[in-house]
């Protein structure tokens, strides 16, 4: 129910904890009719303790990513439902084959390589957002980091960001008539993205630079990649790379608003240590579940889910699970074990991970180090949406350290 995560309680980032607390200790593995919701499939079976999750996740021999990325009828990533490949919902060789066109320049080294790039794309959002005083936090501030940052890595020119970040905004959330407000802003989104996405690739190929869609480009001319396929990995670069580091960004400052005592104890120690990233990632669970398909019959729980079925795996719910977690409704920035799936495990292991860890760090720093007042300035609007968890509006006040 996507009202849910829209009206949900402040203090807990909008997530309906005590609901996925019912679901963990109740109903681990239940079947979901969707078919009342006329842009759903018919249902889902949901899963939502964390070790279930890993299991499922790891055993990719009995579960398969090809049944999309949402229970929603119109699926981007599936060429069946209307989208373009991704290696989101590619198994085995197929998934190896994209990934590795692009896994070096999104491996740690790579990644880290680009820390000036990212500190002064941080530094110039930070400083400029001070300047104004007043501001909403998503849109002057926490939509231009992993914009700008992931733009530079792809090679997308400044000139053409704003209208990325559109399309990105009205293909990933197409719930929320704030930001799509019909069926063909979405479609247009869609096929908005697709096209540059083969643009961009044609101008890499006549101009070849260090970009990762100069290697995307390149993969296309030798035959590694379709054209379809260069669609689909510009709409997963765009998405991954704008939404869900913006959220993380926006929901870590909530909750360090709401609790000044963990924002006292990041300023004391003069940066950002990891296990802040990692538990900000964990509060903001970016994406709230992801889809596997049983390809043969399980039990589970007591439930027999049949050969075909669709399984949404609650990341959501499994990074607040207390069999895994100490103290998991609280948001501990020292949280020491924290082995949480917001950018999911193993094989699937979100291939920009490194990048938006990168990212957090700095602009945490740099927005904690420049500004000595932060503080809410009027009410926290979330995303209506079930799939992504999302800040629509976070007005927040800043003055200069």
């Amino acid at each position: 129910d996507p009202d849910l995560f829209e009206q949900g309680d402040p203090w807990q980032g909008g997530l309906p904890l005590d609901l996925f607390a019912t679901m963990r200790d109740e109903r681990p593995c239940y079947w979901q009719a969707l078919d009342a919701e006329p842009l759903f499939v018919d249902g889902t079976w949901v899963v939502s303790r964390h070790d279930d999750c890993v299991r499922i996740i790891r055993d990719t021999a009995r579960f398969s990513n090809k049944a999309g990325t949402s229970v929603r009828q119109f699926d981007p990533t599936i060429i069946e439902r209307g989208g373009r490949p991704t290696m989101v919902t590619m198994d085995g060789a197929e998934h190896q084959r994209n990934r590795t066109v692009t896994s070096r320049m999104f491996a740690p080294r790579a990644v880290s390589a680009w820390a000036d790039t990212f500190r002064k794309i941080a530094v110039r959002i930070v400083e400029r957002a001070i300047d104004k005083g007043r501001i909403d936090f998503i849109t002057d501030l926490a939509c231009f980091m992993p914009l700008d940052a992931i733009s530079e890595m792809i090679g997308i020119p400044p000139e053409d960001r704003e209208q990325v970040l559109r399309w990105t905004n009205m293909m990933t959330v197409p719930l929320d008539p704030h930001y799509t407000p019909t069926r063909e802003d979405f479609e247009g989104a869609l096929h908005g993205l697709w096209d540059y996405g083969l643009t961009l690739a044609e101008r890499r190929r006549a101009e070849p630079d260090a970009s990762v869609m100069t290697a995307i480009a390149a993969a296309n001319a030798d035959g590694r990649l379709s054209d379809s396929e260069v669609q689909g990995y510009m709409l997963q670069l765009a998405a991954a790379g704008n939404e869900t580091t913006r959220n993380a960004i926006a929901f870590g400052l909530h909750a360090l608003l709401l609790r000044p005592d963990q924002m006292d104890l990041l300023r004391s120690t003069g940066g950002m240590p990891e296990s802040a990233v990692e538990e900000i990632i964990r509060w903001s669970s970016p994406t709230l579940y992801t889809i596997r398909q049983a390809l043969e019959p399980i039990e589970l729980h007591g439930q027999e889910v049949p050969a075909g079925a669709r399984i949404a795996l609650m990341q959501g719910a499994a990074n607040f699970d207390p069999a895994v977690f100490d103290r998991p409704e609280e948001f501990d920035v020292m949280r020491a074990h924290n082995p949480h799936l917001g950018f999911g495990i193993a094989n699937h292991v979100c291939l920009g991970i490194h990048v938006a860890r990168l990212e957090l760090r700095i602009m945490f720093e740099e927005l904690l180090r420049r500004a000595k007042v932060i503080e809410l300035d009027g009410e926290v609007e979330f995303v209506r949406d079930s799939f992504i968890h999302g800040v629509r509006t976070m007005p927040v006040r800043l003055a200069r350290a």
